[in-house]
């Protein structure tokens, strides 16, 4: 399934900057790919490090909002203020908030799975996203002679390479699904049964998704 999704190919710099303009991780990965565009089809050095700062802020948005998303209140003032604007620390901060979130989000997926109609939920690799996140940084953090960096071939193609590998990881997650995920504390007793044993490794996805079919129609009565 892919979602639709805005066309970022030709687009102007000035469109870039006034069309569909959103700051949330979708809007920064849009401008990201219409950057990288340009960067590939104009060999712009500036374009490049334009998308790589907006693929950037799309990971750190994207982390956020999965942080939000998988700890919803339990995320006070004083944990936001200590992991704002960092990467790294909103990553540790989803562990220690949410250990299970991994399980969570495929738990999720399969419940969803079993609803017809129902988009699919997206699961990501918060891993993937950091190593992502730690290569495009060599495209804004740079210095030295410009005949290895600015000026340099290799360094344009490895930083288009890099750019786009993460942009359109993230893009086509992004078309795949939705976001979403299923707080223990609001499930149905017995979808909070599954995800329990699912849990402690009691039964794999499968059993959970047979499990769901046979209690759906209990749960829709209901």
């Amino acid at each position: 399934m892919r979602l639709p999704a805005p066309n970022f190919e030709d687009r102007s710099p000035e469109r870039i900057i006034e069309e569909n303009v959103y700051f949330d991780s979708a809007g920064y990965a849009y401008r990201a790919l219409s950057w990288l565009d340009i960067a590939k089809k104009r060999r712009n050095v500036c374009a490049l490090q334009y998308a790589a700062h907006d693929i950037r802020q799309a990971i750190e948005q994207l982390l956020f909002e999965d942080l939000v998303m998988s700890v919803g209140t339990a995320l006070d003032r004083k944990d936001y203020e200590k992991c704002k604007g960092n990467s790294t620390k909103i990553q540790n901060m989803i562990k220690r908030l949410s250990p299970d979130y991994d399980r969570l989000v495929q738990f999720a997926q399969a419940i969803i799975s079993t609803i017809p109609g129902a988009p699919p939920i997206i699961v990501r690799d918060h891993s993937v996203l950091m190593r992502h996140w730690g290569v495009t940084s060599k495209y804004l953090h740079w210095g030295g002679e410009a005949t290895e960096t600015v000026k340099s071939d290799s360094w344009f193609d490895s930083g288009v390479l890099a750019v786009d590998s993460a942009a359109t990881h993230i893009w086509e997650k992004m078309r795949s699904g939705l976001s979403g995920i299923m707080m223990p504390s609001d499930m149905q007793p017995e979808i909070r049964s599954l995800w329990e044993r699912f849990r402690t490794g009691e039964i794999d996805l499968t059993a959970v998704e047979r499990a769901a079919h046979l209690a759906l129609p209990v749960l829709r009565r209901r």
